[in-house]
């Protein structure tokens, strides 16, 4: 499947994971003439499609693109399946190592051995639950990304305790940002505070002496703010 539009393209695959025993689409956005005598930076994005539709990513991405403000990057949207979503992106989800496993030694694989990918520009994204997975492949793969984007992570007790004892390259540097109308956050599960476990989250990884970039702004646990926020993330990702 390939969609073509004006100065980009988005190409679809269909793999099937024999862990999760099903279909996962992986939309990969291509920059325009993408050259494949050339090696691009890449962003992996759980939450794939709603970085496309809600996110606005490959949209803004090209913009910024066409005004030079980043260089030309690749970006593969994995799609969730919405009834696993939590079991597969929670630190104890009952398919979440599955899922890790499927996203480390089958998406990544497949997609960089599809297209030209410079591997020392690898990058991963994460909405909520999403940025938690984006930590937990981190660090099963601790010399796979070399930045991190976190876009108000759910840091429940849990995590924060994981993060607390679990051990995580350094060489990885992490931008997070938070809303500070998200210690209120309405989710599908119930109302959390997001805001403070983020700002402790934030010392955690500081003091493990990883490269911490944080980010408070004012906005709510929604994709309006998550998309406002894309362009700054972008940047940073090629800083």
């Amino acid at each position: 499947m390939t969609t073509s539009l004006p100065h980009r393209t988005i190409e679809g695959h269909t793999l099937f994971s024999e862990d999760l025993k099903e279909n996962r689409l992986v939309k990969v956005y291509l920059p325009s003439q993408y050259d494949n005598t050339k090696k691009y930076p890449i962003l992996y994005c759980h939450d794939g499609n709603e970085f496309f539709t809600h996110g606005r990513i490959a949209t803004i991405a090209t913009q910024m693109m066409e005004k030079e403000w980043i260089a030309p990057m690749l970006i593969a949207g994995i799609a969730v399946s919405p009834q696993y979503r939590t079991q597969d992106y929670s630190l104890h989800g009952e398919r979440n190592e599955k899922y890790v496993q499927f996203v480390g030694e089958q998406c990544i694989p497949f997609v960089e051995s599809t297209y030209s990918i410079d591997t020392d520009a690898r990058y991963m994204a994460g909405i909520s639950l999403g940025a938690v997975v984006t930590l937990l492949l981190h660090a099963h793969y601790p010399t796979y990304f070399s930045r991190l984007l976190l876009f108000s992570t759910a840091l429940r007790p849990s995590v924060l305790s994981w993060l607390k004892d679990t051990s995580l390259s350094v060489d990885a540097k992490v931008y997070m940002l938070i809303g500070t109308n998200e210690d209120q956050a309405q989710t599908p599960i119930g109302v959390y505070d997001f805001l403070h476990p983020n700002e402790e989250g934030r010392y955690i990884l500081r003091n493990k002496g990883i490269e911490t970039t944080y980010v408070e702004s004012p906005g709510s646990h929604i994709w309006g703010f998550w998309q406002k926020h894309l362009p700054c993330g972008l940047l940073w990702l090629q800083s």
